[in-house]
């Protein structure tokens, strides 16, 4: 009569066991996820310091070398064309490889183009081929463009969906620290090393940046089902006809036509010409803003609930906001206002972009992820490039004030269509 008894208490036994194991290997990925998004984190915020320190390294160099604007200019459009192209067939190369390998491969790639480039200037031949350089910066670009979307599709893998927006916030936060000290301690580096040493410098970051990314995990992917090119046009399909994706990247594409107001060439026009301020306000400007976007990044950071449950305010308001700060930049151009305005758009467009980042890896399945993400960074790059130019003429034709007023006014566009769509974003 006791065997009923003692089945139940063995069958009770073995559902316990079952479960403490099932704990324990949930609080085991747990762990292994939370590693993986902080190698990610940090093997990323390595990569842009190298990056940045690279970019301002090599801009130097070839100017001095040439004493030609147009030698130095040509740098940032082989960057943009190489990364352009990269985010154009990434998509068709995780049809073949994991993401975690490719971000691993472009990595330690990258840092082998760098060691040549590194290794060409330390020997370099007179007179300078800067055909050689072109091409080998474009290598490194063409690799960073196909890391960058790899990076951000990843971060949905480690990360649970009701996590997203303080892990994306955490990984923006990282970012704009770094992009705050870098620039600085770039140009202040060149005091001291010379080009070929600050490239020797950048080999050993991206060599950090490589062990770290070795630590992820594997990355399972489907396997596609059509070839590659109708794998790629069902990418293109889908961010036409998904309408939160559509709406996000068309207002993604607006603002970046909006943002080349704070291109480079555009700001020190308005800092000369505007504030009648010399050069090196440009850069107090880029600082502003960095600072002000650190501080919106660890706003959402602070507050994650909230603006998980305020993604559509949240987007539109910065959206709004933003818009209303640049167009005071124009009605009031005093240098000490505009520093406060960039510092204030730099918290407003924090608060706006990781929401609208959460919003996008929540409601988007991991396989297709990778291909918004390339996708939009196609369109993104394309029209920004072309903006620069029209906003360029714009400001030689009727002044750089309307430059910035037009950047207001598509801002505000931005957030008219996105409290149009709120719905969406909910």
């Amino acid at each position: 009569m006791a065997k009923p008894h003692i089945n139940s208490l063995v069958i009770n036994d073995l559902l316990q066991q079952k479960h403490v194991r099932e704990e324990a290997q949930k609080k085991e990925k747990k762990m292994k996820d939370k590693k993986a998004f902080l190698c990610l984190v940090f093997g990323q915020a390595v990569a842009n310091i190298g990056d940045t320190i690279y970019t301002v390294a090599i801009i130097s160099a070839v100017f001095s070398w040439t004493n030609s604007a147009f030698a130095s200019a040509v740098v940032p459009v082989v960057v943009t064309g190489a990364m352009m192209l990269a985010s154009f067939l990434t998509p068709l190369f995780s049809m073949k490889i994991s993401l975690d390998r490719m971000l691993k491969w472009s990595q330690i790639m990258k840092t082998i183009f760098l060691t040549v480039l590194a290794a060409y200037l330390s020997y370099l031949p007179k007179p300078i081929n800067l055909g050689v350089i072109y091409f080998l910066i474009a290598c490194i670009a063409f690799l960073d463009g196909c890391a960058e979307p790899v990076s951000m599709a990843l971060i949905p893998r480690y990360i649970k969906k009701d996590q997203l927006i303080r892990a994306n916030s955490l990984f923006s936060t990282m970012l704009q620290v770094v992009n705050i000290g870098s620039w600085a301690v770039g140009a202040s580096l060149l005091i001291w090393f010379s080009v070929s040493e600050l490239v020797w410098i950048d080999v050993g970051l991206f060599l950090v940046c490589s062990v770290l990314f070795l630590f992820l995990p594997r990355a399972v992917e489907k396997a596609a089902k059509h070839s590659k090119w109708q794998e790629l046009k069902k990418g293109w399909r889908y961010v036409w006809r998904e309408p939160l994706i559509r709406i996000v990247v068309i207002m993604d594409t607006i603002e970046g036509i909006a943002n080349t107001a704070w291109a480079s060439s555009i700001v020190l026009v308005f800092v000369s010409v505007v504030l009648e301020q010399p050069a090196n306000w440009w850069g107090y400007i880029n600082t502003s803003y960095f600072i002000g976007a650190l501080l919106g990044s660890l706003i959402v950071m602070k507050s994650p609930a909230f603006f998980d449950k305020s993604k559509g305010k949240a987007i539109v308001g910065g959206s709004f906001l933003g818009g209303v700060a640049t167009l005071l930049v124009v009605l009031l151009p005093y240098a000490s206002f505009v520093l406060l305005c960039t510092f204030m758009i730099g918290i407003f467009f924090q608060i706006k972009n990781i929401p609208q980042a959460t919003i996008i890896q929540q409601k988007t399945s991991e396989e297709k992820l990778l291909s918004v993400y390339a996708i939009s960074g196609v369109i993104h790059m394309g029209t920004f490039s072309t903006a620069m130019l029209v906003m360029g003429k714009i400001a030689d034709l009727f002044g750089v004030k309307v430059v910035y007023l037009c950047s207001g006014i598509l801002l505000i566009l931005v957030a008219l269509i996105g409290q149009y769509k709120k719905n969406l974003f909910a």
